[in-house]
């Protein structure tokens, strides 16, 4: 597993506690590029670090995300039509493969997200 997107002094907000980084909606402006990335950055964003295993990440592209979301359902938008599962822990979120398709490498759906 990896933890991406530690909250770095130049972020514009703190780490958040548990219950904020699962329930509090959150602006959220990400353009569609490497999943990695795109991760990290939401990280950044939200102050919510993300517990992922890298076989999750490789070469998939993010859909984008743009809107007030909680950190996990951005994270699910993010990770498009792969099916994950994503969890508040003590460290940030995690995030769970729910099946064999999302160990297989390839592009999330592609398209913009904008919560209403």
């Amino acid at each position: 597993m990896l933890l991406v997107g530690m909250a770095s002094q130049a972020s514009a907000h703190a780490p958040h506690d548990v219950l904020s980084c699962e329930t509090e909606k959150q602006p959220v402006n990400i353009p569609s590029m490497p999943l990695a990335r795109a991760i990290e950055i939401l990280g950044q964003q939200t102050g919510c670090p993300v517990l992922v295993d890298p076989i999750l990440m490789d070469g998939r592209t993010s859909a984008a995300v743009k809107g007030a979301y909680t950190p996990p359902a951005a994270l699910q938008h993010l990770f498009g039509s792969v099916h994950i599962d994503v969890t508040a822990t003590v460290s940030g979120l995690s995030v769970s493969p729910l099946d064999a398709t999302a160990l297989t490498s390839g592009d999330t759906r592609p398209g913009l997200r904008t919560a209403s």
